[in-house]
């Protein structure tokens, strides 16, 4: 350290000192007394704490900065007067007051990360202390290693106590002194690659990483851990690597759940090691980051179609569900969830494992009751699957749209006629006027008053949408049934897309009734005929048996 050479000022060359120096000046009348700078403060520094530093850490370097000042002091005449300015000024000869202390990384492998510190007044002999925060560099070689510091102060250079009154003269005053820090040999955690398995949010996925003792001292018993973060939890932990010698590798591997991380692309994963050093001591390394990739996981598309879906039946929706995602998704699920104007008769299919751009078909069985209308309606879609591990991850909800056929519906488009009093048999013509066939399909009649039948069911087999079929009843009518158009419900029992029979709702077939055919005294004409040509018949019997009897008889 290189201090300011000793200087004696007269008071005849007072003037040309104060081009560099503060002066105080108080008027009095005493005899000239000098005080010299004898006492200038003479500033050491020093490290007190935390001199002992590894490579890759930041540390907190606490240096001390004492005034080893003596208090020698030299004036030329009788000291009394110096004295009392002394006392009347508080003047504390040889301290350093305003200091402040710079430290600089000089040839150490380090930064240094703290400003200027300032240390206030250091008096004769007293010491104040700044801590210094320093990042060693990753590769830094263990060793001494010097760093510069650099102080600054101001200091009472002279009193002078003349006929004209009394002189205080501060200077100030720059020095550099150095304090010795040693890096030590250490482990250093280095990373060399991580790699991601079906890393995607709310999975668990796998962490391979490889690591290595990048420092100069052999890591024993030691135990690798992840670091949780924002984007990752860890589910297992503290994997035991042994023991690492410098430049050695080891691979770990950790579960993890990826958390937050609702966007694909590369996230930051830390990892710390924990081992015993050469002396059986617990440390620990600095943490470190690598970088891993997150993707967005299966991702889900949707189409439908339908066969047999219309109202008041039941019907299947087939859901046809590909994977666009980059990653599998294993044992797939589809789930229905409950909207109307559906009633769920099955809500679950599984779609098997789908690997990215495979698609697989899932098969629902659906109501529509009667009271529901024709139309696109939305069904609610969630796609579950297995992550690495076996948990279940769940989609968001997502809508696919199927289409209601109107109901199944027919018509009678001919008229019966049936005589008063008379049964006889009728023909009915029906037409499908739905939009698909009615398969395994029979007519059923159901007849009131004036009608009676034993015979309400002709089957018809398949009927194509517009097809007609004709089939036949045997009705009864009533005698007493007055002429006009009378109606018999109608409907078609079909077999759905299940095999399950529907009944298609009532329609009305006309059936028209006319005068009776019997004669004046309520007899048929068949009858009147009979009534007529019995006694034509016995008489000519007769007469035939008299002829006969003349021509045996002699």
């Amino acid at each position: 350290m290189q201090y300011r050479a000793r200087r004696r000022i007269v008071a005849g060359a007072l003037v040309l000192f104060l081009v560099g120096a503060s002066l105080t000046v108080v008027p009095a009348s005493v005899a000239a007394t000098q005080y010299d700078d004898f006492s200038e403060p003479e500033l050491e520094p020093t490290v007190q704490s935390g001199n002992t530093l590894s490579p890759g850490e930041t540390a907190t370097v606490t240096v001390a900065v004492q005034n080893q000042q003596g208090g020698n002091m030299n004036f030329d005449r009788s000291i009394g007067d110096l004295s009392q300015v002394v006392q009347t000024h508080q003047i504390r000869l040889g301290s350093a007051g305003t200091t402040t202390a710079t430290a600089k990384s000089g040839n150490a492998p380090l930064e240094v990360k703290s400003g200027q510190k300032g240390l206030g007044t250091i008096p004769a002999g007293g010491s104040n202390q700044a801590a210094i925060t320093v990042e060693v560099a990753e590769d830094a070689a263990p060793g001494m290693y010097r760093l510069p510091v650099t102080m600054t102060y101001t200091y009472v250079d002279q009193i002078i106590v003349n006929d004209d009154g009394y002189y205080v003269l501060r200077d100030t005053e720059t020095i550099t002194g150095h304090v010795t820090v040693q890096i030590e040999e250490s482990v250093r955690l280095d990373i060399v690659e991580a790699t991601g398995e079906e890393l995607y949010d709310s999975a668990d996925g796998r962490i391979a990483v490889t690591v290595k003792n990048g420092g100069t001292e052999v890591a024993r018993n030691t135990e690798l851990s992840m670091v949780e973060s924002s984007q990752f939890r860890p589910q297992s932990n503290g994997v035991a690597l042994g023991r690492l010698a410098p430049g050695e590798t080891a691979t770990a591997t950790f579960q993890t759940t990826v958390t937050g991380a609702e966007e694909a692309g590369t996230y930051g994963v830390d990892f710390r090691l924990r081992y015993e050093d050469e002396n059986d001591n617990p440390r620990q390394s600095a943490v470190r980051t690598a970088n891993v990739s997150v993707t967005a996981g299966p991702q889900f598309d949707l189409t439908t179609s339908t066969s047999a879906l219309y109202v008041d039946s039941t019907g299947i929706v087939e859901l046809s569900v590909t994977n666009t995602g980059s990653q599998p998704a294993t044992d797939a699920r589809a789930h229905l969830h409950s909207m109307e104007p559906f009633a769920l008769l099955s809500s679950g299919s599984s779609l098997g494992t789908l690997e990215p751009g495979e698609s697989s078909t899932a098969r629902f069985k659906l109501e529509v009751p009667d009271r529901g209308l024709d139309g696109a309606y939305p069904l609610s879609v969630t796609i579950v699957h297995d992550d690495l591990y076996g948990n279940t991850i769940e989609s968001e909800t997502m809508s696919a749209d199927v289409s209601v056929g109107p109901e199944r519906s027919f018509e009678v488009v001919n008229t019966a006629q049936l005589p008063a009093g008379s049964t006889q048999t009728i023909e009915l013509t029906v037409r499908n006027t739905g939009k698909t066939s009615l398969n395994d399909s029979e007519v059923r009649i159901n007849t009131n008053s004036p009608f009676e039948t034993d015979d309400d069911t002709a089957y018809v087999g398949t009927l194509a949408p517009g097809e007609t079929a004709t089939v036949s009843f045997t009705v009864s009518v009533d005698s007493a049934a007055t002429t006009k158009t009378y109606s018999i419900d109608t409907s078609i029992k079909h077999d759905n897309a299940f095999g399950e029979s529907v009944v298609t709702d009532i329609e009305t077939a006309p059936v028209h009734v006319t005068e009776s055919e019997s004669g004046p005294f309520g007899i048929g004409m068949t009858g009147l005929a009979a009534l007529v040509l019995l006694p034509l018949l016995v008489l000519i019997g007769f007469v035939y048996r008299t002829d006969l009897s003349d021509h045996i008889l002699p």
